[in-house]
């Protein structure tokens, strides 16, 4: 799917003509897209708090109509997503592709925009290998958890065959001891 909409801003921008009017407002509303969607074009310290807050409102409207029984869009369901998971899949599909359209008219702006946005693609691309990596931990550990208590209660009901068997060796010892003195 990125490749195709590589693909077809590439034909765009090679067919842009400056001197069509049409194209021109038809630039002038991606270039208003590209303004409304540009956090991640943004240094870290500057989009990461507004992406707090626009994850915060996803969340909060799809708590509500999870309570209100209506429909939830699974990129707003907080059991669903997170920060990584919503990113990446917005910078690879929507935003490079936009981007890279945008600086073939305008190369200057690679440096500016696109490599900002390839950045932050590969950052969330590692936050999302380091919950991937905990929540193997995480499982890993309930299983060697689950294991352990397993064992401890096989152990518990072998501990308690074990008496049982002991009693009963005992029992049988002690008819036979009964039944032997009674022969003599």
């Amino acid at each position: 799917s990125s490749g195709i909409n590589a693909e077809y801003g590439k034909a765009i921008s090679k067919s842009f003509d400056w001197n069509d009017a049409a194209h021109i407002r038809q630039l002038q509303s991606i270039m208003i897209k590209c303004c409304d969607i540009s956090n991640e074009v943004r240094p870290f310290n500057v989009a990461e708090p507004w992406l707090e807050c626009l994850l915060q409102e996803y969340f909060t409207q799809s708590d509500r109509e999870k309570c209100e029984g209506l429909p939830v869009a699974s990129f707003m369901d907080r059991s669903k997503v997170t920060k990584p998971t919503a990113q990446i899949g917005f910078i690879k599909y929507v935003l490079i592709p936009l981007y890279d359209t945008l600086c073939d008219l305008f190369p200057e702006i690679e440096p500016i925009m696109l490599q900002p946005l390839k950045d932050a693609y590969a950052y969330y691309e590692s936050k999302k290998l380091e919950e991937d990596l905990a929540k193997d931990e995480c499982d890993r550990n309930k299983t060697c958890q689950e294991l352990l208590s397993e064992k401890q209660s096989l152990e518990e009901k072998l501990a308690g065959a074990e008496k049982k068997l002991s009693n009963l060796t005992l029992t049988l010892t002690s008819t036979t001891n009964c039944v032997t003195n009674l022969d003599e």
